[in-house]
């Protein structure tokens, strides 16, 4: 019994700290299934309520500090809209088709292949300069499909976007917080769906909280000091990550 609660626990600590970090939540609590159960699928319930205290904490996040206010609601609410499109298109898509395998192979590729992009967004002097806040919007949600490949991090693929538009490293992750809050209300109610048994015990409690308070205590240190340690950890991390799958489990 302590086993399986100490189980749970992790997983909460998985999902709130990589929620928001540009290194893949999903991949990670794939990993963690797979090898923990054995299992080839996703916990849907447990992955749901774990989405929930972390957007949870996304909002309590942004209203504290003012990204709520009417100004920023004004200039955001409507690109933000556009921005989800693509990803609601693709996910109708994977829907359809009833993707919802996952594979460490895949999940290793993607972490190397997305952290090779985060690097050349925040190294290389090329940057795109869209004036237009809709288009650039848009653009970052195209590159937001990205994270419908296992591993690949929805934050790291937005982050990548807005470096590229010649965003400074907070502000792009700040935008990346903002692209979260609809994409990870559409990834639970779609959840919802597909969940046959809705039930409260004290696991479910165990990993909302846990999810809740990892994932905001996480998104402050993360805004607070991207700008001065870079994405370089972040980087090495998922580049390191994606060898030691594919050497082991590849």
């Amino acid at each position: 019994m302590t086993e399986k609660y100490i189980f749970y626990l992790f997983y909460s600590f998985i999902q709130g700290v990589t929620e928001f970090l540009p290194i893949s939540s999903s991949g990670h609590l794939n990993i963690l299934e797979i090898l923990y159960n054995g299992a080839d699928t996703r916990n849907l319930y447990y992955e749901t309520t774990a989405h929930i205290g972390s957007l949870i904490a996304l909002c309590l996040y942004l209203y504290s500090n003012g990204y709520f206010k009417l100004s920023n609601v004004k200039l955001n609410f409507f690109p933000i809209c556009i921005a989800t499109v693509p990803a609601i298109l693709v996910g109708l898509i994977l829907k359809f088709f009833d993707h919802s395998g996952v594979n460490l192979k895949i999940i290793g590729l993607s972490s190397i292949l997305g952290a090779l992009l985060l690097y050349f967004a925040e190294a290389s002097s090329f940057k795109l300069i869209i004036k237009n806040r809709i288009y650039k919007f848009l653009l970052a949600g195209i590159f937001q499909c990205l994270a419908f490949i296992p591993g690949f991090s929805r934050s790291g693929a937005c982050i990548t976007a807005f470096l590229l538009f010649n965003e400074n490293r907070r502000d792009a992750s700040i935008l990346s917080l903002y692209l979260g809050l609809p994409i990870i209300s559409i990834s639970f109610l779609g959840n919802t769906i597909d969940i046959d048994e809705f039930y409260l015990d004290f696991s479910v409690i165990l990993i909302f909280f846990a999810s809740f308070v990892f994932a905001l205590i996480t998104i402050i240190f993360f805004i607070k000091l991207i700008n001065n340690i870079s994405f370089k950890p972040f980087i090495i991390y998922r580049l390191l990550l994606g060898i030691i799958i594919l050497t082991f489990f590849g």
